[in-house]
């Protein structure tokens, strides 16, 4: 059963991991202590003893990128059809794409414990649809994917979003998760300066994310 420490958090395994160990060398081999220490190993990377930087950087870079994005298009003289996309850009729209679904799952474990199982639900939608967008614009730099269908999946996306940033609101983290409804509705607005508008969303989701984090470790310090 030991092995299955491997699973915990870093964190975790430095400050608990020898004592553990010791326990499970001692006691008996059980089902019921297996699926106890899966549990635990789930608790532990969902409530870690400080807040994450992985959300809020990702979030930044995402809003950045996107950003540069979006101001690549709004230049052009014509804009370009629906969905907006110059075949130029999209490198850089899926390294955005990326780090937001990374965000969005970070900013997820805020709600894990009031969420219940919308939350889990919300973010099964948005990693499946994130990941389709993902895909979506690789293959549309090998002409692989059309416009329409680039469109469709990028909608899909912002529908990941806008679940997810509804429960946060429903849990009463109405900041951010009215940021990420602001950003998932400016998408489905066929006009490309809303694109300056999505990256300016995610850009300030970033913002308040590392805020709140220096926040709460100011906080833990000040009661140390």
């Amino acid at each position: 059963m030991t092995r299955l420490l491997a699973f915990y958090p870093r964190w975790w395994r430095d400050r608990y991991g020898d004592e553990m160990r010791g326990l499970l060398e001692l006691a008996p081999a059980r089902s019921s202590h297996r699926a106890d220490l899966v549990r635990g190993a789930l608790d532990a990377w969902l409530h870690p003893p400080a807040p994450s930087r992985l959300p809020a950087l990702a979030a930044l870079l995402g809003g950045a990128l996107w950003t540069v994005v979006a101001a690549g298009v709004v230049a052009q003289p014509v804009p370009p059809d629906w969905p907006g996309y110059l075949i130029e850009v999209i490198p850089l729209a899926l390294a955005s794409v990326a780090y937001m679904l990374v965000a969005l799952i970070g900013i997820s474990l805020r709600a894990v414990d009031a969420g219940g199982r919308s939350i889990g639900l919300a973010v099964g939608l948005a990693v499946i649809v994130y990941l389709g967008w993902i895909v979506a614009l690789g293959a549309t730099v090998a002409g692989a994917v059309d416009g329409a269908t680039l469109g469709a999946l990028q909608a899909a996306a912002m529908a990941g979003s806008i679940a997810i940033g509804a429960v946060l609101v429903r849990t009463d983290d109405r900041l951010i998760g009215t940021l990420v409804l602001v950003a998932a509705v400016t998408m489905l607005i066929p006009w490309s300066a809303m694109w300056l508008a999505f990256g300016a969303a995610w850009t300030a989701i970033g913002i308040v994310l590392e805020w709140e984090r220096r926040g709460r470790i100011r906080e833990r310090r000040s009661a140390a």
